[in-house]
């Protein structure tokens, strides 16, 4: 069965700085699961884990770490991310790569060539449910229908 198709329109904006892509096409026989706001939570407290305070490196480290165990959960990859929503308390160049970098050091290594594939958007928001949290993720991932 063919993947998702990630690709960029001649028409429209296109990524910034060419990361992800504007074009994501879902494959028939496929069911969507959307994914609700992952971030740097202690499964076990429902905190957000300590020492990762103000810092994206680590939360995204975290976080992503969370969705790997989803995403295998479902039996699914990082080249089956659909889309995803992106969350910084406010986002700049090195936050950006920050963010980028927690998730290729959390995501196994076979699934690096995928990690920015899909379709992209970021929200810059007031405030998160807890302080210190300043990163988070929601994600739409197409799921192969098991037989």
């Amino acid at each position: 069965m063919a993947g998702v198709k990630h690709f960029d329109t001649q028409a429209g904006a296109p990524p910034y700085k060419n990361l992800f892509h504007t074009v994501s096409i879902v494959p028939p026989n496929t069911s969507l699961a959307f994914i609700s706001t992952q971030w740097a939570a202690d499964p076990a407290t429902g905190n957000l884990v300590e020492g990762t305070e103000g810092d994206v490196y680590k939360q995204s480290k975290v976080l992503w770490g969370h969705i790997v165990g989803i995403l295998k959960e479902l039996g699914a990859e990082m080249k089956d991310i659909v889309h995803r929503t992106v969350n910084f308390i406010e986002f700049d160049e090195e936050k950006g790569k920050a963010a980028v970098m927690g998730c290729m050091d959390a995501i196994p290594d076979e699934w690096k060539p995928d990690a920015l594939s899909s379709s992209l958007k970021y929200n810059g928001i007031k405030h998160f449910h807890a302080p210190g949290i300043v990163y988070a993720v929601e994600l739409i991932v197409a799921v192969p229908n098991r037989k």
